[in-house]
């Protein structure tokens, strides 16, 4: 009952930052007239009106004594790259929400037939939506409080700009959210059928009409767990290839600046505090949805230890065999998997570029000092 509440409760925020336009009501999806222009008018305004607030956020860094004039393209670089994967995100409003309301199809199938047999939800499941949907709430609530907390001097133009910059980093943050939701149902139906073909493998007696038809239904539900989980990865493919490539040079970008202004002016250990555990729970944040891809895999066709043990039929040995046979190969743009191991190779990158960037600092002040 939770979960549900929390899905529902983020749907909402969706709606209200403009990220969709459907609603979840009375288990079904629903888009109003007053929701579809609201969403419609903040997108607009998003996309016309966030160039100007950036701008004046780079302007903020241009007149900062702290940042070297040699490295003032940093800031140009990470508000640019922000706002091109905003508008891409908005962009592909429709195609999110054709592959939701599949979606949804799919997990009210899916509830019917946990319902039915008894079964509850893997516990670990449970945790890894219980961290994601954390680490989301406090990067969001973050990015709104942020505004409040170190407006001292922040004229009523700067809020506004403050507001339409944190609403679409809120976009790119829930955007990977939905992503992460989405494989989390197909990893949740893969999990149930794992469950339910373990029951049947190990019955001690032929398989009945009654066991036939669980398995017919056990075949379809995998068979729709697959096509789907294939559409959300092409769907979703370009969408988080430039969100990674977002949160890449976010990191860097964001590590190389948090580390000269805390080295120049005097931060207050509240502020350190604040920004470096927003930086590392945006990492966890992101390591969550390259997780959920590599648990979906290894769901898909986990190994059936106990096939030997029971009485199989030439129906469920098919259907064993052609789980097993099965790799869901969730590359992203078809250019490389989206896993744990690319999620390391991701840091490694990001680490070597923060490395060669806080260099090339230490290069041009020597030499301006020279001079």
């Amino acid at each position: 009952m939770g979960i549900l509440l929390m899905l529902d409760i983020f749907q909402w925020f969706a709606v209200l930052i403009g990220l969709t336009s459907y609603r979840l009501v009375d288990d079904r999806f629903i888009q109003t007239r007053i929701a579809k222009a609201y969403t419609l008018i903040l997108n607009v305004i998003t996309v016309t009106m966030l160039p100007v607030a950036l701008m004046s956020a780079v302007k903020l860094y241009y007149v900062a004594v702290w940042l070297p004039r040699f490295m003032w393209i940093t800031p140009f670089v990470l508000y640019a790259v922000n706002y091109v994967v905003i508008v891409q995100t908005l962009i592909s409003r429709c195609h999110r929400d054709s592959i939701l309301m599949e979606l949804h199809h799919l997990v009210v199938k899916l509830n019917r037939e946990m319902g039915r047999a008894e079964k509850k939800m893997n516990s670990k499941l449970r945790r890894l939506f219980y961290i994601k949907t954390l680490t989301t709430s406090y990067l969001s609530l973050c990015y709104v409080l942020g505004t409040f907390l170190f407006s001292d001097e922040l004229t009523f133009s700067m809020m506004l700009s403050a507001f339409l910059i944190n609403n679409g980093y809120n976009i790119l943050i829930a955007t990977t959210h939905f992503y992460f939701v989405s494989f989390w149902q197909v990893a949740r139906g893969y999990d149930f059928v794992n469950q339910q073909l373990e029951e049947l493998i190990s019955t001690r007696s032929p398989l009945t009409f009654k066991y036939a038809e669980e398995l017919r239904s056990l075949w379809s539900l995998h068979a729709s767990l697959s096509l789907t989980a294939h559409k959300i990865n092409r769907i979703y493919g370009r969408q988080m290839l430039t969100s990674r490539f977002d949160y890449i040079i976010f990191t860097v970008i964001n590590g190389y600046i948090a580390t000269i202004y805390t080295g120049s002016e005097p931060t207050t250990l509240f502020a350190k505090c604040y920004g470096g555990l927003l930086y590392w729970i945006r990492t966890v944040d992101f390591f969550m949805t390259d997780y959920i891809c590599d648990l979906v895999a290894q769901y898909q066709s986990m190994p059936k230890h106990t096939a030997s043990e029971g009485v199989m039929s030439k129906e469920l040995s098919s259907f064993v065999i052609y789980q097993n046979s099965m790799n869901l190969n969730l590359k992203i743009c078809g250019l490389f998997p989206a896993n744990r191991k690319q999620w390391l190779n991701m840091m490694g990158a990001i680490l070597c570029h923060s490395v060669m960037l806080l260099q090339y600092h230490l290069m041009m002040s020597a030499k301006q000092h020279n001079q």
